[in-house]
């Protein structure tokens, strides 16, 4: 720290002198490089000039005349600074300014200077912490804007080596040789209107609900990448984060695929996880979150005419009567089979007596020939009404729309 005291022109033994106090101040600038340090005197000198004429005249500084120390706050971003480290220097700067110049300058009116630092700690500062926010932004939207490319080419698998997308992974702060679980979210074949703002809400809530994911809004909609070697955790994340949100299942829904070993298998991890979505909304449409675990067994059958026949053959053939109507029947199996066959929990979500759950058993039992409480026997038919949303042509089964109508109430 300088000993001697400075005359009112001499601003380097002013800025090393405020510079030394707020090194020894303020943690922030505590340990800062040597390079930084050479900046931040160099910043302090221009202050002191700003400051000395700002009190002298007993004016405010224009913007123009801030604009080194707006410049240098900018810098103060990226050399990693913290906001607060930053103002508290300049509040702490400001005081020794007045230490100084209470001293070498007798010519000032006391209370005009007191008055005048306390002014200008707010302007300065108002002006700084702008250009620091400002220029935050800017970078934060540059990192966002190569997260979301990068994860665009890890989506699409866009490298000629492996050592290429490797080093994309790495770029990520993640690890190509560990395991990662993707997550997909996005709108709904039902949704009504566009959830871009949904979506943008959904990611900040994913990111600060997994602060260890890297993840980003691309066309897809919001795609993460989590370091994990099992789903269970981060499924239980995103249904809060499902919850959080403004967003019903009508909106939006998120597919979760199956741990990735290594980055050779996020391309597909995402792929998997879009599956989820698509099968999951036929399958299961009243659910935010739908896993590749529940519905990659769906995945073996791809829509089109084997499934539409199969379903058909085998559905086909349910007749109903006067009391019970084909609709009954599809929608009293699928509730038997998807609950495990249980008889009093199938009765109770149908809102029906058990006696009358054995009747349209034995009704459908009658019309088709097999014995439908037989887990073996009746191994079809559970897979023809899990099926049944994946038919796309109805000719074969013309109850087919009303049929599915259950599946989505």
């Amino acid at each position: 720290m300088t000993e001697s005291q400075p005359d009112a022109e001499d601003f380097d033994s002013v800025g090393r002198y405020v510079t030394d106090t707020i090194c020894a101040a303020n943690p922030d600038y505590a340990q800062l490089p040597a390079a930084v340090l050479v900046d931040v005197v160099e910043t302090n000198v221009q202050n002191a000039r700003i400051y000395l004429h700002a009190v002298a005249h007993q004016s405010q500084p224009t913007s123009q005349e801030l604009a080194s120390l707006a410049d240098a706050a900018r810098r103060r971003v990226r050399q990693g600074v913290p906001l607060e480290g930053m103002l508290r220097a300049y509040r702490i700067g400001a005081r020794a300014m007045w230490e100084k110049f209470s001293e070498s300058r007798p010519d000032l009116d006391p209370h005009a200077l007191t008055d005048y630092t306390l002014r200008y700690i707010d302007w300065v500062s108002s002006e700084a912490e702008r250009a620091y926010l400002a220029e935050r932004d800017n970078l934060l939207n540059s990192k966002l804007e190569a997260t979301r490319l990068l994860l665009s080419r890890i989506v699409a698998d866009d490298f000629h080596t492996a050592d290429e997308r490797n080093a994309a992974v790495r770029s990520l702060g993640l690890n190509p040789e560990q395991p990662h679980v993707t997550v997909v979210i996005g709108p709904t074949r039902r949704a009504s209107t566009t959830v871009d703002a949904l979506l943008l809400e959904l990611l900040q809530t994913c990111r600060r609900l997994i602060p260890g994911a890297t993840s980003a809004l691309t066309r897809r909609g919001v795609v993460i990448l989590v370091p994990a070697a099992a789903t269970s955790g981060i499924e239980a994340l995103v249904n809060q984060a499902l919850r959080q949100s403004k967003a019903g299942p009508d909106d939006v829904s998120a597919g979760l695929s199956r741990p990735a070993p290594t980055a050779e298998g996020l391309a597909a991890a995402v792929h998997e996880a879009e599956r989820a979505r698509t099968l999951g909304e036929i399958l299961f449409p009243k659910r935010g979150l739908h896993t590749y675990e529940a519905t990659g067994f769906f995945d073996l059958f791809r829509q089109g005419t084997p499934v539409d026949t199969f379903v058909a053959t085998v559905l086909g053939g349910l007749g109903g009567t006067e009391r019970t109507s084909k609709v009954d029947l599809v929608h009293t199996l699928y509730v038997y089979f998807t609950l495990g066959m249980n008889r009093r929990a199938a009765a109770s979500q149908l809102g029906i007596h058990p006696n009358t759950l054995d009747y349209r058993l034995r009704q459908a039992a009658k019309t088709s020939g097999v014995d439908l409480t037989s887990p073996e026997r009746s191994f079809r038919f559970q897979l023809a009404v899990r099926l049944l949303p994946l038919c796309t042509q109805t000719a074969e089964l013309e109850d087919k729309d009303e049929l599915t109508q259950f599946l989505v109430e």
